[in-house]
C-alpha cells in the first residue's frame, strides 16, 4: 500500500509539471498566433457532415494522431496536457491505476476516427497520461466515420473552416461523385464560388454551341476533361507545384487561367495557357520548365515503340484544335524597312489556319519615329497580314529592347528576328551583344533572318545528338512530315565515341516516321564552314541548329558555332531551344 501512496504522490507531482508545461506552451503559442486548442468532435463532424459509423475494433493508434475530444476539449490542449487545476485528483488517480504495480490496469480507450484524425470518446485522462509518459501508441476501440473531404491529424481550426466550405461546395456540385478520386480543394474558402462559376460558364457555352439544355453532370465532366485536366497536366509537367508548394493544384488552375485572361485582355492577343503560366511565374521570380518542347517524349515514343509511325504531330486540344507547332509567332519590328523581312518570314512559316502573328516594336530613347509614324507602322503590319489572310497585331511598348523581346517571346511559340548586325568575333561584342543575350536566355525557338525571307522547304539540320540538336531534328521532321520539306542531316565527326550511336538514333527516328532524308557526315573543317558548304551544295533554304548548351563565361568569351554561322550565312537560321 505504501507503494501505491508513493505512486499517487508522484502522479500528483507529474500533474503539476504537466500543468506548468501546458501554461508555458499556451503562452508562447499565443505570442506566435497559433492555436493549441483541442479540436471539438461535435463541431468537426457537423461541419464536415460525417456519416456512416463503422466499428473498426481494437487497434493500436499513434497518440500524435489523437487531436480532439467528444465533450472534453476545454479540459485538455492539443497535446492533451491538462488545463484545469481542479482535475488533479482524477488525473493522478488514473495515472496511479495505469502505473501502480498493484493495479490490474485500465481498459483501452474509445476513439472516433475521421480521415486520419482521432477524437476521444472515452479515456481522455488515459490519453493525457500516455502523452505525458512519452508513449507513442495506445490501445483503442475505434469507430470510423466518413466525410467527403480528406482530414489530416494536423488540421487547424482555419483549415477546418476551409474544409467545411469544401464540403458545401461538393454537396452543391457533386463533383466528387461525378468525377471520383479528384481533389478539387482550394487553400482559400472564398475562391470556391469562382471554381463553381468556371463550371457554370462552361455549361452555358456548351448549351449555346449545341443548342440544348446541358445537364450539370454532363457539363461538369466535359469541363474536367477539356479544361481542367489539360491545365493540371501542364501545371504538373511545368514544375509549378514545386515553385508554389503552398497552393493546391486547383489553386494553380485558377491562378493560371486568371493570369491568362489578364494578359489577353491587356495585350489584346490570344495566349496559350502554358505560355501565360511560364510568363507570370517568371514575373514572380519563379522558373518553371518551358512549355514548348515535346522532343524527348516524341523520340522515346517513336524510336522505342517497335513499329512504324506517321509523321510527327502535336496533340489536338481545345486550345489548339489544329495541333500546330508554331501557332503564335512573335516578330520584332524595327525602325527601318529591312526589319520587315522578319514579318515576311513569319508569314511563310505560319501554316496554321488559326495562327496568330504578333509584332513587337520597342520604343527606346534612340527611337526616331513619332506617334503618327507608329500608327502608320501598325496599319502597315495589319494590312500585310490581312493580305496574307492571317490574324495578328502589332504591339508597341517602351523599355529595354533586349528585355522586352525576351519577355514577350515567352508568350509565343516562335520568335522571328531580322539580324542586321550579327555578333562579331570580338570578345567585348560577345559579352554585350543584345542578340547574344537573347539567344543564350531564350526559352523558345528563334528564327533569324539575315537577308530575304525564304520558305522552309529545303532544310539542312545540324545534328550532334545533343538534346537541343534533337529538338532541331524534331522540328525538321514535323515540317517534313506535315508540309513536305526536304531534309539533309549534317553531322561533323569530332572523334566522339558516341557518334555512331547518335547517328543511329536520328536515322531510326526518321525511318520510323517514313521520312526521306540524306545524311551527311563531314570529317573536315569547322561546323560553320561545313554547314555553309553543304547548304550551298544542296540548295537549302534554311538551316536548323540546336541552341546554346550553356550560359557560362567560357561560352560567351570564346563564342559558339551559332555565332560563327550567323556571321557568315545569308540563309534563315532556326535555332531550337
Amino acid at each position: 500500500m505504501e507503494k501505491d501512496v508513493t505512486t499517487y504522490q508522484k502522479a500528483l507531482d507529474d500533474f503539476k509539471k504537466a500543468r506548468s508545461k501546458a501554461a508555458l506552451q499556451r503562452f508562447w503559442a499565443g505570442i506566435r498566433g497559433k492555436s493549441l486548442d483541442l479540436l471539438p468532435y461535435d463541431e468537426i463532424s457537423a461541419k464536415l457532415k460525417a456519416f456512416n459509423k463503422v466499428d473498426r475494433g481494437l487497434q493500436s493508434v499513434r497518440l500524435k494522431d489523437i487531436v480532439g475530444s467528444v465533450g472534453r476539449n476545454e479540459d485538455f490542449d492539443r497535446n492533451f496536457s491538462p488545463l484545469n487545476d481542479a482535475d488533479i485528483i482524477r488525473w493522478a488517480s488514473v495515472k496511479t491505476a495505469m502505473t501502480s504495480l498493484n493495479s490490474t490496469g485500465l481498459p483501452p480507450v474509445s476513439l472516433y476516427k475521421i480521415g486520419d484524425a482521432y477524437f476521444v470518446l472515452d479515456g481522455n485522462h488515459r490519453v493525457s497520461i500516455a502523452r505525458e509518459m512519452g508513449l507513442d501508441m495506445i490501445e483503442a476501440y475505434v469507430t470510423e466515420l466518413y466525410t467527403r473531404v480528406p482530414v489530416s491529424a494536423s488540421i487547424t481550426p482555419e483549415e477546418l473552416q476551409n474544409k467545411a466550405t469544401y464540403v458545401e461546395f461538393l454537396e452543391q456540385t457533386r463533383l466528387d461523385l461525378i468525377i471520383p478520386g479528384i481533389d478539387f480543394s482550394l487553400s482559400r474558402a472564398d475562391t470556391y464560388p469562382l471554381l463553381a462559376e468556371h463550371i457554370d460558364v462552361h455549361r452555358y457555352y456548351m448549351g449555346q454551341e449545341q443548342a440544348r439544355e446541358i445537364p450539370y453532370e454532363e457539363a461538369a465532366l466535359d469541363w474536367y476533361e477539356k479544361v481542367y485536366q489539360p491545365v493540371v497536366e501542364m501545371i504538373n509537367s511545368s514544375g509549378l507545384r514545386e515553385e508554389f508548394p503552398r497552393l493546391t493544384v486547383t489553386d494553380l488552375y485558377l491562378w493560371v487561367l486568371d493570369q491568362q485572361s489578364i494578359l489577353q485582355e491587356a495585350l489584346g492577343i490570344p495566349i496559350r495557357t502554358g505560355h501565360a503560366a511560364e510568363y507570370m511565374a517568371l514575373q514572380e521570380g519563379k522558373t518553371i520548365k518551358a512549355s514548348g518542347s515535346q522532343t524527348e517524349q516524341h523520340f522515346e515514343d517513336t524510336v522505342f515503340s517497335g513499329r512504324e509511325q506517321a509523321a510527327p504531330d502535336l496533340p489536338l486540344t481545345a486550345e489548339d484544335p489544329e495541333g500546330c507547332l508554331f501557332r503564335d509567332i512573335l516578330v520584332a519590328i524595327g525602325d527601318h524597312d529591312d526589319y520587315w523581312s522578319a514579318l515576311e518570314q513569319a508569314i511563310l512559316i505560319n501554316r496554321c489556319p488559326s495562327g496568330h502573328v504578333r509584332g513587337l516594336h520597342v520604343i527606346s530613347p534612340s527611337d526616331l519615329l513619332g506617334e503618327e509614324e507608329h500608327r502608320k507602322m501598325e496599319t502597315r503590319f495589319e494590312e500585310r497580314l490581312a493580305a496574307a489572310g492571317m490574324g495578328g497585331k502589332l504591339l508597341i511598348v517602351s523599355g529595354d529592347i533586349t528585355g522586352q523581346i525576351s519577355e514577350h517571346s515567352l508568350l509565343s511559340d516562335l520568335l522571328v528576328l531580322h539580324l542586321a548586325f550579327p555578333p562579331s568575333g570580338n570578345i567585348l561584342d560577345r559579352l554585350t551583344s543584345g542578340i547574344g543575350t537573347i539567344l543564350r536566355g531564350a526559352r523558345r525557338p528563334i528564327l533569324i533572318v539575315k537577308d530575304q525571307a525564304q520558305p522552309l522547304d529545303r532544310l539542312l539540320v545540324v545534328y550532334n545528338g545533343s538534346p537541343k540538336s534533337r529538338e532541331a531534328l524534331f522540328v525538321s521532321a514535323y515540317l517534313a512530315g506535315r508540309y513536305g520539306a526536304r531534309l539533309w542531316l549534317l553531322t561533323l565527326d569530332d572523334g566522339s565515341p558516341d557518334l555512331e550511336t547518335e547517328m543511329s538514333y536520328a536515322k531510326t527516328y526518321l525511318r520510323k516516321l517514313n521520312l526521306d532524308y540524306e545524311y551527311i557526315l563531314r570529317k573536315d573543317g569547322n561546323l560553320a564552314d561545313a554547314t555553309l558548304e553543304e547548304a550551298a551544295a544542296n540548295g537549302a533554304t534554311a538551316v536548323l541548329i540546336g541552341g546554346y548548351s550553356g550560359n557560362s563565361l567560357f561560352d560567351r568569351l570564346f563564342g559558339s558555332n551559332i555565332e560563327s554561322l550567323l556571321q557568315k550565312t545569308k540563309l534563315p537560321v532556326l535555332i531550337c531551344q
